[in-house]
């Protein structure tokens, strides 16, 4: 918890700007061990002057089927993003607008494919892709099983061949 009569740079898992015009703004925030059933929120737009976000750790991630939503989308000043274990399925369509980025990690979420959206031409200044444990179950022994939609980047290979334009 924060408590919110002390300044931000006080704050555990924030930090603020030191100098320059963005003086006293958040510049990196961490959200972890919470509980949703929805998109990122919207209040998360303020950040405008963010240039790291992590938020990760959705209580039942595996079980959700969430959409980032639009709202981190305004955030284009973002370099560095981290959306783990929140539950994603897909990448809204304004996402492209975080040409920024150079890091990005959503790892642990449920995709069941690479983001069709994740190019060399939309993120220009990627160099760094995050999508491990990507999945909804852990299944050790199919013999049995009679479970769909398992989930889980495990097409073949060759479908990474569109990052082939990143370092």
């Amino acid at each position: 918890e924060w408590d919110t009569s002390e300044k931000l740079e006080y704050w555990n898992n924030v930090e603020v700007w030191k100098e320059g015009e963005n003086k006293g703004r958040v510049r990196y925030v961490q959200f972890f061990m919470f509980k949703t059933l929805e998109e990122i929120p919207y209040a998360i737009q303020y950040l405008t002057a963010a240039e790291e976000i992590a938020i990760y750790s959705n209580a039942n991630h595996f079980l959700r089927s969430l959409s980032t939503g639009e709202h981190i989308t305004k955030l284009t000043n973002l370099k560095r993003l981290t959306i783990g274990a929140y539950g994603l399925t897909e990448l809204h369509p304004d996402f492209v607008n975080l040409k920024n980025l150079e890091y990005l990690d959503i790892s642990s979420n449920c995709f069941q494919s690479l983001p069709e959206i994740i190019t060399p031409e939309n993120f220009p200044n990627l160099r760094s892709l995050v999508l491990n444990a990507n999945g909804r179950h852990t299944v050790y022994d199919l013999s049995n099983d009679i479970r769909e939609n398992l989930g889980g980047l495990c097409k073949h290979l060759r479908s990474f061949g569109r990052l082939s334009g990143y370092d």
